[in-house]
């Protein structure tokens, strides 16, 4: 793993070959493959693991025939918007909302892919990569570890130095990068970008912040998914922190939230790309400089991303079960409304019952948010976010 001599880097394709026969040499992985993938398709990835010799023929032999599946088995629609703005020749910070553990960014280099566009790096947290099959798949698959462990010192070394290779990689014209919006996923649905994020993004500025910050080619990200296969994990999670404020989630349950987050039926899923924040960073020459173009900054990704979800009636209904309202009865038909009634009502069946009204205000909110989220960013009038 990384550390902060060596500094955050994705694997060379001189080291594919080795990292893989290593990968495929965990038992866990092969009888997860047994389970998980259609017989044609594991005796496929058996036979390409001996023969990929760069990252490249990797993620095109044996990652997006597997993503392929995935969306088959749990997806019913898979769409994107945006793209035509976009250079497939240019390098982009992708920055995005935070919904599923593996599939945001394993979806966003598909489609990327798939339009012609090369894949990006991924900024995988540091917690994820605690056990040595997992840290191969993801470093396997062009990611590089963003350090979350460590002291103060440690810490902010290594992120001056994540800072300076994500900048060498846009500027460069190496690679495109893609990373979260905030350090984890945002469960309750309310997509807010970090200022540490943007902070540690600007630690190798050295000067203009407004020109720093073109020469990153930020475009903003939104992902929408139907229905989240976690949900219900995100609000129990939700109600064991309100039980327990030193509550910590265990590895183990990371790792049955990234199974769900891929077995899990997903619906209509939607990803837009936002244009460049380029000319929209002129603002910054009429405010001080340092924290507040941090704050600008921080808004602008939050408005392209909250103008841009793609909004369905299981999220209109949420909203207006949770404001006890029928502002948006005109977005779903009164037999969508009663069945995702119904959904809702068996999912918060799963909680304790004690914790049921809580858990379902948590779980209304998690699919309404991006509507009060998405009204704000256009400029409509709607009831305080929940």
């Amino acid at each position: 793993m990384e550390n902060t001599e060596t500094g955050p880097r994705i694997y060379s394709d001189e080291e594919i070959q080795p990292a893989v026969q290593e990968l495929f040499s965990q038992q866990h992985l092969l009888d997860g493959m047994k389970v998980f993938l259609p017989e044609a398709l594991n005796q496929l990835v058996l036979k390409e693991k001996d023969t990929v010799s760069s990252i490249t023929e990797f993620q095109a032999r044996i990652i997006l025939p597997v993503m392929k599946a995935i969306e088959k088995s749990s997806i019913d629609k898979l769409t994107t918007t945006g793209l035509d703005h976009l250079n497939p020749n240019a390098r982009y910070l992708f920055i995005s909302n935070h919904r599923d553990i593996i599939l945001d960014s394993a979806f966003l280099n598909t489609v990327l892919f798939e339009n012609g566009f090369t894949t990006g790096q991924i900024a995988i947290g540091d917690n994820l990569m605690k056990h040595r099959m997992s840290e191969l798949i993801f470093r396997i698959n062009k990611s590089f570890v963003v350090k979350r462990t460590g002291s103060p010192i440690e810490l902010y070394r290594y992120s001056v130095l994540l800072s300076e290779y994500i900048r060498k990689q846009i500027v460069e014209k190496i690679d495109s990068v893609w990373i979260a919006q905030r350090e984890g996923r945002a469960k309750d649905g309310n997509d807010r970008t970090q200022a540490g994020l943007l902070k540690m993004l600007s630690l190798s500025c050295t000067g203009d912040l407004k020109q720093y910050f073109q020469d990153l080619n930020i475009v903003p990200v939104s992902i929408s998914y139907e229905y989240d296969p976690c949900d219900i994990l995100k609000a129990r999670e939700y109600l064991k922190k309100q039980a327990d404020p030193e509550y910590k989630k265990a590895f183990q349950e990371d790792v049955e939230q990234m199974l769900l987050g891929l077995r899990g039926a997903k619906g209509r899923v939607h990803f837009h790309f936002g244009t460049p924040l380029i000319e929209a960073l002129e603002v910054f020459d009429t405010v001080p400089k340092g924290k507040k173009q941090l704050e600008i900054l921080a808004s602008l990704i939050d408005q392209s991303i909250h103008a841009h979800y793609n909004l369905l009636p299981v999220n209109y209904v949420a909203y207006d079960l949770l404001m006890e309202s029928n502002d948006f009865a005109d977005h779903y038909s009164s037999e969508e409304r009663q069945q995702l009634e119904m959904y809702f009502n068996t999912r918060c069946a799963q909680m304790l019952e004690e914790k049921e009204n809580a858990g379902r205000k948590y779980l209304l909110g998690m699919y309404a948010n991006p509507v009060i989220n998405h009204l704000a960013a256009i400029g409509v009038e709607g009831n305080a976010k929940c």
